[in-house]
């Protein structure tokens, strides 16, 4: 009997990082299954990217936090001489849109690509 094979789509989203979230790219994730963030090179003063999320694309916004209430951010480990591959926080898993914003100015302006598989 053959294996059945899960066929899985992946899908990349470029995004710049800002500190407001108004101006953060939105990030549709209704079909995810598992979800990374690529930064390059950035400021080893940069701290943390922080998750906003939304039941709607065009909908308000909110900061995500996990089950006691803490901020589910990702936490930076940056160089200034290597790139690196983030989770997603599990938190994030609900959510249907999000966006990413720099946790302070350090990382403002730094490219990088949200890359999930559903």
């Amino acid at each position: 009997m053959a294996e059945t094979k899960i066929k899985r789509r992946l899908k990349s989203v470029p995004i710049t990082l800002s500190t407001s979230s108004s101006s953060a790219t939105t990030i549709r994730l209704d079909d995810m299954a598992g979800a990374v963030v690529s930064f390059g090179t950035m400021s080893t003063s940069a701290v943390s990217v922080q998750v906003y999320g939304s039941d709607t694309e065009d909908g308000e916004f909110r900061r995500l936090r996990d089950s006691v209430g803490s901020p589910a951010d990702i936490t930076l480990q940056p160089s200034t001489s290597v790139g690196s591959l983030y989770a997603f926080p599990d938190a994030a898993f609900a959510l249907p849109w999000a966006k990413l914003v720099s946790g302070d100015t350090h990382s403002t302006g730094v490219s990088g690509v949200v890359m999930y598989k559903s």
